[in-house]
């Protein structure tokens, strides 16, 4: 006769199978932000899914309802360098929307165009003032 506790699983091998499994999540998402890192959003949304799934994962160890740091360190590591290339990769987007955002707060004409560093700034500028660029120099083209 076989006995009822051999064919049960022991509670602590379903919560450490939960971890693992965290872990493995966090492992594999890191790994799909790192290959995806070089487009830049997706290697950084990738990399921040990948960094939240293996704090968990480390959080179960912590707690003791999982044994074993690798896995969970290796997510952590793999996530972050990801999130850091696709961040230097977006930072002349992410630079240019801050500067956009700034740049678009209430100025005139003038303030603006002193303001820009290059060409396109300075189109920007006359496109956010269109009226006025146009009553003030009626003979020039459309920005």
């Amino acid at each position: 006769m076989t006995s009822t506790d051999e064919s049960t699983p022991d509670a602590a091998t379903d919560t450490s199978a939960g971890a693992t499994g965290a872990a493995t999540f966090a492992l594999v998402v890191a790994g799909m932000a790192l290959v995806s890192a070089w487009t830049g959003w997706g290697g950084m949304a990738l990399g921040l899914v990948a960094l939240v799934a293996a704090v968990v994962a480390l959080m179960r160890v912590r707690s003791g309802r999982a044994s074993g740091r690798g896995k969970p360190l290796a997510a952590l590591g793999v996530a972050l360098i990801a999130v850091v290339i696709g961040t230097m990769i977006e930072w002349p987007t992410i630079e240019s929307a801050v500067t956009y955002l700034h740049a678009s707060q209430a100025r005139t004409l003038d303030e603006c165009m002193r303001q820009a560093i290059n060409e396109k700034e300075q189109h920007v500028c006359k496109s956010q003032h269109l009226d006025e660029y146009r009553a003030r120099f009626p003979d020039r083209l459309d920005p």
